[in-house]
């Protein structure tokens, strides 16, 4: 027994690489994750139109700038943030002569630009509006009059009421999908070498980058079946649309599996045996859901965490998903979004070859 102990020991001595990796990942995620679940700073993003420029309005922007990030801007921005480049769930009008009719004692009307969307968003916003209410009442007690209406503005028509299923059943299946594609790819690539049938492949009359290519088809392949499948399973169990148009979910399910092959095929190329490539992998899985809105909307997370998320591909996947599945949309808003994930998706698959092939290529 001391025997085999001592010759596991010696085996785990020489893959140091893999003791430092599973190490120093866990503590980085567990750091990135705690922050996002602990910090107590103002999160959400909405944004404002001041057409009132009164006192009343001013009051309001102050009470609501303590649980959230205001943004200040005209009406035809705030449309555009909230209808076409999806970044606020919706947005606070003020409008004209709201401070007059206010002091007055006449009943004044906030107007709601919403996308419903973003249900849960949506909600926490007319929370906010809410303290905001109470807190005014606090100071003045004027709202126990009634002097405030509000009145919502869909900008987005398409679905009034998403259930939480048709907002958690995509992010959860995309999760999934990155452990299983990510895990399988990488760990297939090093099984090829501890079986010795990497070398074999090597002295076949093809190009080692194109034999590696083959493999990761696989891969994307089995990806794409995955997804739907666990998409085909929500529509029938919990009831979620699956858009408009099943071309455009095809496309948008090849484009979001892609760079996930990729991830898998850096997870290969970034480590040096197949004991390394768990700990990078969770990595890339843990930092990808988390980033991506996979778990949770992307302004529950510190702002510095949100301005990362905007350029991470499980972001645009998101939004890829809720255009189809929630805004009803078809091929016409996937132009940007399967843009952005074949870039990605190039880059995470040329990177990985790369390292690969120069840990293992003889060519």
């Amino acid at each position: 027994m001391f025997a085999v102990f001592l010759k596991d020991l010696c085996i785990l001595r020489r893959d140091r690489g893999a003791l430092f990796i599973s190490l120093i990942v866990p503590i980085l995620m567990i750091t990135v994750i705690a922050s996002a679940l602990h910090d107590d700073s103002p999160r959400m993003r909405v944004p404002v139109v001041d057409d009132d420029q009164g006192p009343v309005s001013h009051t309001f922007i102050k009470l609501l700038s303590e649980h959230a990030d205001i943004d200040l801007m005209s009406r035809e921005e705030a449309v555009a943030m909230v209808r076409d480049r999806n970044k606020a769930a919706a947005a606070i009008v003020f409008p004209e002569h709201l401070s007059k009719a206010y002091l007055q004692g006449k009943t004044a009307e906030i107007t709601l630009l919403t996308d419903p969307a973003r249900g849960r968003d949506l909600e926490q916003i007319k929370v906010m509006l809410l303290l905001m209410d109470k807190r005014a009442a606090a100071l003045a007690d004027p709202l126990a009059e009634e002097r405030l209406s509000l009145k919502e503005e869909i900008l987005n028509p398409n679905r009034y009421d998403p259930s939480i299923f048709e907002q958690t059943v995509p992010g959860y299946s995309m999760m999934f999908v990155l452990l299983a594609v990510i895990f399988g790819t990488a760990t297939g690539m090093h099984d090829e070498r501890v079986w010795g049938t990497l070398p074999r492949l090597l002295v076949a009359p093809r190009r080692f980058t194109a034999i590696l290519t083959g493999k990761l088809l696989v891969r994307f392949l089995v990806g794409m079946a995955q997804l739907l499948v666990f998409l085909v399973f929500g529509h029938f169990v919990f009831g979620i649309s699956l858009g408009p148009s099943p071309i455009a979910l095809l496309v948008l399910v090849a484009v979001v599996v892609f760079p996930i092959v990729g991830l898998g095929m850096l997870a290969a190329g970034l480590a040096g045996t197949r004991e390394q490539t768990l700990p990078i992998g969770l990595a890339f899985v843990l930092a990808f859901s988390c980033l991506g809105g996979l778990w949770w909307p992307p302004w529950v997370t510190p702002i510095w965490m949100q301005n990362i998320s905007s350029a991470v591909f499980t972001t645009w996947a998101m939004q890829g998903m809720n255009d189809l599945m929630l805004r009803q949309r078809g091929l016409d808003a996937l132009p940007v979004t399967a843009s952005v994930l074949l870039a990605n998706g190039i880059a995470f698959t040329a990177l990985g070859l790369a390292l690969f092939r120069g840990r293992h290529s003889a060519r």
